[in-house]
Order: C-alpha cells, then structure tokens, then sequence
C-alpha cells in the first residue's frame, strides 16, 4: 500500500514533518499520540499504518532498533504487502523493515497448527536496572528504576476472541531539580521464550499504553502506573505457554529513556 505523503490529520502530518525535519524525538512523542488516538479507529487504518511507519523511521534515527522493528511490525500487521521505497528510505531503515517482515513471517508459521494465541502487546514495560539510552533533557538526575511486572502470570482465556487482559507495570520513578513530566511512553512486548513454538521467539508488538502520575514533583519519589492490556485471540490446540519480556520509552522531561523490565510475564494458554 503507497503511502501517502500528507495527510489531512495534522497531528499525524505535524510528526511526518518532524521526521522529515530530523526532529525524532519531538516525532515520537507526535507519533505515539497519533497511533494511540488511531488505534481505536479502524476506518483510519491507512493512516494508522503511515504513523507506525514513520515512528519507526525516527526510532532507527535514534539508534532504538527494537522500538523501530516493533512499530514496523504493527505497520505489516495492518498490511501485510507494506512496501517501503528505496528511493525514499535509507539502508538501514530498510534493514530494520525486512528485520520485522521476517519475524511477522516467522510468528505467523509458528503459531500454524498450534494453539498460539494472538497476542497484541500493550507494553507491559518500563524502567527496571537497564537504562538502554537516555537523550537530551533538561536534569541529568532523573532517575526511572526498579520496574516489575504487578503480576507475572496472565491468563489468556481458551477460544477467545479479542479478549483484553489486563496488564500493570509498577515503575519507581526520581524527580531531579526539576518536577519530571512524563510526556509519553512507547511500549513493546517482545516473546523470550516459548518452548511449545519456538518460531514464536522474538516477536514484538506494542499498543498504547497510559501512565500515571504524568508528573512527579522536583525532589520527590513516585511508583509510576503503567496500565496497558493483551489482546487475546486463543485457537484451538494444545495446552501451551510463552514467556514475554517487556522494553519501553519514555519521553519526559529530563530526556527519552529507553529501558527494559528486568523479570517475565508469562502468558498461560489453556
């Protein structure tokens, strides 16, 4: 499906100009605005399609391949004959594009035969020890810590269709100087293990997902509320499991923090 190159949303058309502009961060918070309000608007898929892929332009640009790859995939899980131009896109964002072609291709012969659920991951994740990158901001100390899954076990029911199962993430969060607003957070769920379909490891998706509170005050600790859900869609089949580990971004204040849960949920497919 072609592209197009405006758009009458002006959100959306604000974050393709920041992309074209080299303003990436200031794209991904565009952007993931956009496909939050989107996602609940079927009718508006293609452009829909055209948000996930420019964020995924502007995650390449800041070095956060996995994000990249993860908004490529929901761009290919709406149209599976997405097709980026050469003459447009830059080698390696063209790379981390085939990168999530391949893992669509290979999660989709995975789960044929087997009772693998389809999972849309609403990012259960946000900072735990691992601060992958942090950019720009205002207060270098800022903290995001001690992130963990509030339950590790999530169920997704036997023949559901389009179920939504909840998810919470707990997030210690360490305002600096200045108060810490939390401007937007990019989240994906990525499968580490999944012993009864192995094809299924490394599969990413992400939704959107609400934080709250949105502001810790200068000097103070808060445990930041990262709500989000699965959608489950559970075929016929065997008694299964897999196990998924979280990776998110948060745009705040004092920079873009691109961090991982440190444990697993494990989703149970009765």
């Amino acid at each position: 499906m072609p592209l197009p190159a405006q758009s009458a949303d002006p959100e959306l058309a604000q974050g393709v100009r920041q992309v074209r502009e080299g303003d990436f961060e200031g794209a991904v918070t565009t952007l993931e605005s956009v496909v939050r309000r989107l996602s609940s608007a079927p009718e508006r898929s293609r452009e829909l399609v055209q948000a996930y892929v420019n964020l995924g332009v502007a995650y390449v640009a800041l070095d956060q391949r996995d994000a990249a790859r993860s908004r490529f995939g929901e761009a290919l899980a709406r149209d599976r004959n997405l097709k980026l131009s050469a003459a447009e896109y830059s080698p390696k964002v063209l790379a981390v594009f085939e990168e999530a072609r391949q893992r669509a291709r290979q999660a989709a012969r995975g789960g044929k035969g087997s009772k693998a659920p389809y999972i849309i991951a609403g990012a259960a994740a946000a900072a735990a020890g691992v601060v992958l990158a942090t950019r720009g901001g205002s207060d270098a100390s800022a903290t995001l810590s001690g992130a963990r899954f509030a339950n590790l076990v999530a169920l997704c029911p036997d023949d559901s269709v389009n179920v939504p199962v909840p998810v919470l993430i707990l997030v210690e969060a360490q305002a600096g100087a200045s108060s810490l607003s939390i401007d937007s957070a990019a989240a994906q769920l990525i499968i580490v293990t999944s012993p009864a379909a192995p094809g299924e490891v490394g599969f990413a998706s992400g939704q959107a997902t609400d934080v709250i509170p949105k502001i810790v005050a200068s000097k103070t600790h808060a445990t930041l509320q990262v709500n989000t859900a699965l959608i489950c869609n559970n075929g016929p089949g065997d008694p299964r499991f897999n196990e998924w580990s979280g990776r998110v971004t948060l745009t705040t204040s004092a920079g873009v923090f691109t961090v991982e849960t440190a444990d697993r949920l494990r989703v149970n497919i009765p």
